[in-house]
Order: C-alpha cells, then structure tokens, then sequence
C-alpha cells in the first residue's frame, strides 16, 4: 500500500469512529434532562411593528 492510501484509510477510520461515539453518547444520554430544580417559566416576548 502506498503513503497516501495508508493516510486515506486511517483518517476514515478515525471518522467513522467519531461519528460512532457520538451517535452512541447522543442515545445514551438522551439530550434532555429529566428533573429540573427551580420553575420553569416560558418567556415570549413579542415586539410591535413601527410601521
């Protein structure tokens, strides 16, 4: 195997891998917390037009 298909093949290795553990930490953690400590308030702010 040549230099450059060596490099090839090795950087996609490292690619896929990455995208591997962050798919698998993504599922694992799951994005959204379960519990929350405090209130939750939903905050709109709505700005009239000046026209």
């Amino acid at each position: 195997m040549t230099v450059k298909k060596k490099v090839f093949w090795i950087t996609t290795l490292i690619i896929i891998t990455a995208i591997v553990i962050v798919l698998c930490v993504g599922y694992f953690i799951d994005g959204q917390p379960s519990e929350f400590d405090g209130t939750l308030v939903k905050f709109n702010l709505e700005f009239p037009r000046l026209i």
